[in-house]
């Protein structure tokens, strides 16, 4: 089950979130190094009833935030599948438990349906190799590259999927 998070849920999300950090710093990445995502961000992203939790049979095992918009992705280089409005995704997590159950598509698909939308952008560390293979598998098109305003390290791979 997929639902809105709650400020209730903070401590369970960044259970997850640190266990993500730790995966990618173990695969030498610079991505989320940094302090961030970290509470405050969550918290707005709760505020804005911009983050979901996956729940499995009670217990919080993936996060993701869901915007309308990212500014980053005025300015790619490269090329959007298309102009259509979208949703975007950051901050998707899954719990050490739940790696290669493919949640992550869930929540994707999730997305897609629950906003009624046909486009999601996402973008992720050029290492971050599990989630390019995720994306990859699930139809997303590497369209070109993104500067994150997060990180030092600040070049991201943009991918986009329109059903």
């Amino acid at each position: 089950m997929i639902r809105l998070g709650h400020l209730n849920d903070l401590d369970n999300i960044m259970r997850i979130i640190n266990q993500a950090q730790k995966r990618m710093k173990e695969a030498s990445m610079t991505q989320w190094q940094n302090n961030y995502p970290n509470l405050e961000i969550l918290s707005q992203d709760i505020t804005d009833k911009a983050l979901f939790v996956y729940v499995d049979n009670g217990q919080i095992v993936g996060t993701m935030s869901v915007y309308a918009y990212d500014e980053v992705y005025d300015s790619i280089t490269g090329n959007w599948l298309n102009n259509n409005p979208y949703k975007v995704i950051h901050r998707i997590a899954i719990s050490d438990s739940h790696i290669n159950q493919h949640l992550t598509e869930e929540m994707i698909n999730f997305v897609f349906s629950h906003f009624q939308i046909k486009d999601i952008r996402i973008d992720t560390h050029p290492l971050n190799k599990a989630m390019i293979k995720s994306l990859e598998r699930q139809g997303f098109v590497n369209c070109g590259i993104v500067y994150v305003k997060t990180d030092r390290d600040s070049l991201r791979f943009a991918y986009h999927k329109n059903i």
